[in-house]
């Protein structure tokens, strides 16, 4: 697959206010709504292109993200249809959901909700950090559906490599047109996604 187009396969949305803010990706692709319900529920699917996870993988389980640290509760579970999630990381939690709509023969849309609050993180960083992070999860479910082969090797060799240092720069700039579509001013939301940018990138560097 083209790495670099794949930016542009994903359509993004901001809302906010003073308390809450939720960003939407959603990007579709070439296989079935049943296919593409098993790669982002079934936990040996996950693993290659996600992450681990472990847990009751149930309505009103408990799961948890082993690379991550992200724990949370399966709230809603309607296959091959909707997910809903509780997302709770470092303390804060936010919510998840997911949708998959069938678009004609062999295509089937996703789109990916996460609702947060305004903190002093979203002023800080705006929607480009966790959008970053999906980015890259729709990266990787793109790879391993063009090729189940695919692991999360595979993706963190691309994300820290050059092509993947321009995949999220041009990420953060998409995220940061959105964030102006919302309403926010165009200099506050470019400072924020150059901010998350630079704490995406930290993330992908290789360790000593």
């Amino acid at each position: 697959m083209n790495i670099a187009s794949q930016i542009n396969e994903v359509l993004r949305h901001v809302e906010f206010d003073d308390e809450r803010n939720v960003i939407t990706l959603t990007q579709t692709f070439p296989t079935t709504p049943d296919d593409l319900w098993d790669a982002c529920t079934n936990p040996d699917r996950l693993a290659r292109w996600f992450e681990p996870l472990t847990g009751d993988l149930r309505r009103g389980g408990r799961y948890r993200l082993l690379d991550s640290g992200t724990v949370g509760t399966i709230e809603t579970c309607e296959a091959p249809r909707a997910l809903t999630i509780t997302w709770e990381y470092e303390g804060e939690v936010s919510r998840v959901t997911a949708s998959i709509e069938g678009h004609g023969t062999g295509a089937a849309a996703l789109t990916v909700r996460h609702f947060g609050e305004s903190n002093d993180h979203w002023r800080e960083y705006g929607p480009a950090a966790g959008g970053g992070g999906w980015d890259a999860g729709l990266l990787g479910l793109a790879l391993h559906l063009d090729d189940p082969r695919a692991d999360l090797d595979a993706v963190s060799r691309i994300m820290g490599s050059e092509e993947g240092a321009e995949f999220a720069r041009r990420g953060s700039e998409e995220w940061s047109r959105a964030h102006q579509e919302a309403g926010a001013p165009k200099s506050e939301a470019d400072a924020a996604a150059r901010a998350a940018l630079a704490l995406d990138r930290a993330q992908w560097e290789p360790a000593d």
